[in-house]
This record gives structure tokens, C-alpha cells and sequence, in this order.
């Protein structure tokens, strides 16, 4: 938001209204700052200095065109009267005479992002506003060569029952617009005859204050007319997430609660990016945001056709987004649907002349007979969890009862107890050298050995616990168990080497090295014999931390591993930055290997560029002799798996290890 004098109470006007605003009283670098504010919208008062006011517009105009921002210009009653016509000369996408009394400065900056919403959502948005032609009450169009008339639709026939549109083919709607109003609108028009493909201008139609939003396509012009809501409507707008323009999760919940009461059954699609964190590191956080914004558009322009009772698009969290419909057709097209949009919405998004490849995962859930949108909402969304931590398959369909669900919430309500009462322990996964056989150390592997449900693993123990809020005690509660069990170990096993897994809140803690090495001294195991294992969506989250962090790990002697190697998204980016040890080939790769050619192919590779950064190779998921032998021709030098052994207690692996020796 620019303007000259009066900064500080527009800002605050505008930030009652729930937008996040960067404010500016000068012009100088404007571009610069508007991007770096990484805004959508700029808002430009004009009122105390035209020229100045003019002019900033005329700068951020190619934003305009280029990034698809919207450019509100504001002008008073003390401005030149043909203000408004070079503001949009200069590019603004959107007029606002803030000083009538007819003025609603909320609503015209909704409509302006309204308006990105539509820029943003790519050449679909096009096909999206023809679709809406069908079904909206007031549009036109007509020639872009000399506005005769192609289609009036009857309800804008029926609002403006005086005008002979025979004779009058679209001039007759300007003819009922005041003059100042008139002028503003061909301004508007202007703007996409000069090659804009998008522009919007609130006036006064019949005595009613609307946004006329116009569009076009080849020869030909659009325009749309829509009632501007009054204040106790707005509620689509008051519960938006202000970075996506999708509904919040409260709103979502809200809403699937209304059809749950009318006994309504609801389809539901969770949807997540494996690869956020990834692109955060690799783009910068603002490409991220970008990121959301566009699937939030998408996911707009897609569900466009379905009215607001039917149909409800939300972000619910981070990088998460929900899609709730009334079910009026059969499960089986409900996930067709699904698969189609994850078709569609996570095409990769072009940023700064960038790809930026997506990778998505859905979960979907059918509810005929819920009545608790709460239960509904964790339903699928645990379904989207066991998707993102599936190795495979793009979408997981919900087969959890509502008793599965009350599962989960007694186990979150539950886990701390469970710590202090010693229920968390861990089990050692041996590891060999591959030509050989030695045993050669352990991977620490976290379990809960409930008194109701048995012994549950570490993928049910590590998720309950990011819900219940308890990861990092979970995770400083197991290091100090393995560390224990590894300095309990007899001398004749002094050689074995043991890893322990760090989560990314770990790493991202700042006193956590100080904290290890805490734990080492007060259970006496040797740095020099200890491994860190993370995985690589757990480095990226905060790339510089984390190479800061790991060199300091390695100064006291700490050898680091990078596990599941081949699940993330650019690993071959950041392997040169970070002081590693060892290279984990993911089970998934590891199962392959006695596959096809081309499968070896992969697995080789990985091994030799391991190699070639004096990496050592670890394969996980060992379980065949031709796994094993296929590996040891490729070079790998260590495994675990069942072939040898699967994960044992404390207790039984010193046994195993002592006959090993």
C-alpha cells in the first residue's frame, strides 16, 4: 500500500479488514519492494499527489502483466476528473473513488483479489470463465472490433428492462452508468484492448452497487456482473486464508457440520505436498507461498462450476488442503474425481521462469452416516498422513472406522503417560558388511509396547505424537534408551557402532547438539562409535542450520547418515554442502534390485556417486540372497534386513552380537 501522507491510517484501515499489509509513503525502488513485500495486491492513493500517484502505477504495471498482481488506484473528490482514466491508462486493474459515499474499500480490494485469483489460475482460467457463462445470472459479450452484440444474458436483460439492446447492443449498459462511472468502465475496456486479459471496476447499476469484471478471448469481449455483498454476507470473505484464498479450516469445519445436520452424505479429499519442505529450501520461502497460492487457484477455477452448498474448497493446514462435496453420484466417480484433480491442480507451477515440479498425495474418505465433523475431518486427514508416509501410490482411500479414529485419540491422549512409564522403548536392527557378513553395529528403532494393543512400531509412535505435540520429548526419550542400551554393551562389542534417528525438530532446535552431548556424557557412550540418521525432508527445512549443526556433530566425532536415499526431491542438490558419512539406499530401491536392468541401473548409480563423495553405502531391506549378492557386485558395502536378522531387543541383540562375534 503507497501512499504520500497518509500511510499509517490507511494501513490500519486496510489491516482491520484482515489483510497483511506492507506500507510505503515513497516511490523510490517501488518494484523492488512490492516484490520483496511478496504482495499480490497494491493499493495506490493517488489523492495527495496525482503525478507521483501516476506515475507508481506506471511502475508496477508490468508486475501487472508479467505476475498477474491487481493495482487498485484510490482517488478523492478533489481529484482531476478524468483520474480514473489515467490510472487505468497507466495500469491499474482497479478504480476506487474512496472519497464517495458509495465507497467500500474492503470490498474493492476482495474484488481485486478476486481478480488474481482468476490471473493466476493459468490458461484454465479462461476455460473457467466461458464454463461460468452458462450458469452466471448477469453476463455479456460482443465484438472486440466494433462491441456489437453476440449474447445479453436474460437476467441482465431482465435487470435493465429499458434498454433496447437491439439498438443499443452493449452501449446501452454505459448508457445507465453516470458519467464518471461510464468513464471508469471504458478505461477498464481500454486496458484489455491494449492487451491486459483482465480487468474489473466497481459502478452503480439500477441503483445497486456492483463489480463489473471483464475478460477476453480472441475477438471477442466478456463482462460479468456481480452485486456487491453487503456487510453481513460477507462471511466467504471473513473466513478465507488470506495466502491461498481458499476457505480456513474453521470455515471447513463449519461447513461439513451444516450437511451432517441435514443428514447429507459428503465425499472428502485431503490433499498435501510431499515435496513442500523441499521447495521452501531449494526456491526460498516466498516461491512456497507462490506455490500455495497457485493450487489454492487451481482448486478455485476447478470447483468453479459447484455451488457453495455443494461443494467446499479449504486449506486446513501448512501445505495441506481439504475438498468436501454432497455426494450425488457413486464412490467409485467421487475418486475418479480425486484422481483428476490431482491430475490437474499439481501440474508443476512456473515461477520466475521456473518449473517447480509438485508432488502431491490425497487421501480420500466416503461419510454416509457421520455426524461428527470433527471425527470426519481426522478421518481423512490420517488418511492423507499414511499417503505422505507411503513409499507409493498417490492416493489412500480411508478404511478406518470411527473406532480406528477414537484409537488415535486415546494413543495421543495416552503417549505421555506412556513415556514416563518406560512403555517407549527401542529394538536394534543389526547391520553387516556386505562381502563379509561381520557384524559391524545397530539402528536404534523406536517402539511402544502398550499394555492393551502390544507392541506398536515407530511410523503409529512418531505420528501420534506430532498431534499429540510431544515429538521432541518422544524423540529425546528414545535417544537416551538406545544410547543406555549401547553403553551397556559388553567390551567385546566395544566396535559396534549404533545409530540413532533425528527427526527435522531435532536438528532445528538450537541447543540440540548441546543436549547430545549431555545424553552421551550422562550415559557414557563413546561419540566416536555413534551414528545420526535423518532423512532428507528433515535437512531442508532449514538448510544452513543444519550443515552448521551436522559439522559440529562430526567435530566430536559423530558420523552422519542421510536415510531413505531416492524418496526426496533433489537430493543431488544439497549431497556436496553437507559433511556425510553414509548414504542409506531406501528399501524400496533396495527391493528393486533384483529386478530389471534398468532397477539395477538406478541402484548402481546411487552407488558409484556414493563413491565418488567418499560416501559409504548402507542398503535397508535386505531380504534375499540375490539381493545380496546383486549389491556386493555393485559395491555396496553394508546391509540390514531380514536375510540376517529382523529388529531385537536390547537384550537379544547382545546375544546375537556375542555369537556373531
Amino acid at each position: 500500500m503507497l501512499s504520500f501522507h497518509d500511510r499509517d491510517p490507511l494501513a490500519a484501515e486496510i489491516a482491520g479488514f484482515g489483510w497483511q499489509v506492507s506500507s510505503a509513503r515513497r516511490g523510490e525502488n517501488l518494484r523492488a519492494r512490492f516484490l520483496s513485500s511478496n504482495a499480490l495486491v497494491a493499493v495506490v492513493d493517488v489523492r495527495q499527489d496525482e503525478k507521483a500517484g501516476i506515475a507508481a502505477i506506471s511502475e508496477l504495471s508490468q508486475l501487472s502483466q508479467d505476475g498477474g498482481i491487481a493495482i487498485l488506484a484510490l482517488a478523492g473528490k478533489a481529484s482531476e476528473s478524468d483520474i480514473g482514466e489515467k490510472a487505468y491508462d497507466a495500469g491499474a486493474t482497479h478504480f476506487l473513488d474512496y472519497e464517495s459515499p458509495r465507497a467500500d474499500l474492503m470490498q474493492a480490494i476482495r474484488f481485486a483479489y478476486r481478480y488474481v485469483e482468476n490471473i493466476h489460475g493459468g490458461p484454465s482460467a479462461m476455460q473457467a470463465f466461458d464454463n461460468l457463462l452458462d450458469h452466471s445470472k448477469e453476463k455479456w459479450s460482443c465484438s472486440r472490433r466494433d462491441f456489437s452484440q453476440r449474447w445479453v444474458s436474460e437476467p441482465l436483460r431482465e435487470r435493465l428492462k429499458t434498454v433496447d439492446f437491439d439498438m443499443y447492443p452493449i452501449t446501452g449498459i454505459y448508457r445507465q452508468l453516470e458519467a464518471d462511472e461510464r468513464q471508469r468502465v471504458r478505461g477498464a475496456m481500454g486496458r484489455i484492448r491494449d492487451g491486459s486479459s483482465q480487468a474489473a471496476v466497481p459502478h452503480i447499476l439500477n441503483g445497486k452497487n456492483v463489480i463489473h469484471h471483464l475478460h477476453a478471448s480472441g475477438d471477442t469481449f466478456y463482462g460479468r456482473i456481480e452485486e456487491v455483498a453487503s456487510e453481513k454476507n460477507v462471511d466467504d470473505w471473513t473466513d478465507r486464508d488470506l495466502l491461498s484464498g481458499l476457505r480456513k479450516g474453521s470455515a471447513a469445519r463449519a461447513w461439513i457440520k451444516d450437511r451432517l445436520t441435514e443428514k447429507r452424505s459428503l465425499g472428502l479429499i485431503a490433499f498435501g505436498l510431499k515435496n513442500f519442505q523441499t521447495i521452501n529450501a531449494a526456491f526460498g520461502r516466498p516461491v512456497g507461498d507462490q506455490v500455495l497460492r497457485i493450487i489454492g487457484q487451481r482448486l478455485l477455477l476447478e470447483t468453479g462450476n459447484h455451488s457453495k452448498d455443494e461443494c467446499l474448497v479449504a486449506r486446513i493446514d501448512g501445505h495441506n488442503f481439504l475438498m468436501a462435496a454432497t455426494l450425488d453420484q457413486s464412490d467409485d466417480r467421487f475418486k475418479e474425481f480425486a484422481r483428476h484433480l490431482l491430475a490437474t491442480i499439481f501440474d508443476p507451477a512456473k515461477i520466475d521462469g521456473r518449473n517447480i515440479q509438485l508432488v502431491p498425495r490425497a487421501g480420500i474418505s466416503i461419510e454416509k452416516a457421520a455426524s461428527d465433523e470433527a471425527l470426519v475431518i481426522r478421518r481423512v486427514s490420517l488418511t492423507l498422513a499414511e499417503a505422505m508416509a507411503s513409499g507409493s501410490g498417490l492416493i489412500k482411500i480411508s478404511s478406518g472406522s470411527s473406532a480406528d479414529i477414537l484409537l488415535e485419540q486415546r494413543l495421543e491422549s495416552e503417549l505421555a503417560e506412556a513415556i514416563e512409564n518406560t512403555e517407549i522403548t527401542v529394538v536394534l536392527q543389526p547391520q553387516f558388511k556386505v562381502r563379509t557378513g561381520q557384524l559391524v553395529g545397530a539402528e536404534a528403532l523406536a517402539r511402544w509396547d502398550h499394555p492393551k494393543f502390544g507392541l506398536l512400531g515407530a511410523s503409529t509412535l512418531f505420528s501420534v505424537a506430532e498431534r499429540a505435540g510431544l515429538l521432541g520429548i518422544l524423540s529425546q526419550h528414545i535417544h537416551k534408551i538406545a544410547l543406555v542400551a549401547g553403553a551397556n554393551w559388553p567390551d567385546s562389542l566395544s566396535f559396534l557402532r549404533l545409530s540413532i534417528n533425528v527427526t527435522a525438530g531435532d536438528l532445528a532446535e538450537q541447543l540440540f547438539v548441546q543436549k547430545l552431548d549431555d545424553r552421551l556424557k550422562d550415559t557414557g557412550f563413546d561419540p566416536g562409535y555413534l551414528t545420526i540418521e535423518i532423512t532428507e525432508s528433515g535437512l531442508i527445512s532449514d538448510m544452513a542450520a543444519s550443515v552448521e549443526r551436522l559439522h559440529q556433530l562430526r567435530e566430536r566425532g559423530i558420523r552422519i547418515a542421510i536415510d531413505d536415499f531416492g524418496t526426496g526431491y533433489s537430493s543431488l542438490s544439497y549431497l556436496k554442502d553437507l559433511p556425510l558419512d553414509y548414504l542409506k539406499i531406501d528399501s524400496g530401491l533396495t527391493g528393486d534390485i533384483s529386478g530389471s536392468k534398468k532397477d539395477q541401473i538406478v541402484v548402481r548409480s546411487i552407488i558409484d556417486m556414493a563413491q565418488n563423495l567418499d560416501l559409504a553405502v548402507v542398503a535397508e531391506g535386505v531380504e534375499s540372497q540375490v539381493q545380496l549378492e546383486t549389491l556386493a557386485e555393485q559395491g555396496c558395502e553394508f546391509f540390514q534386513g531380514f536375510l540376517r536378522s529382523g529388529a531385537l531387543l536390547p537384550e537379544e541383540f547382545e546375544i546375537f552380537a556375542l555369537r556373531s562375534n
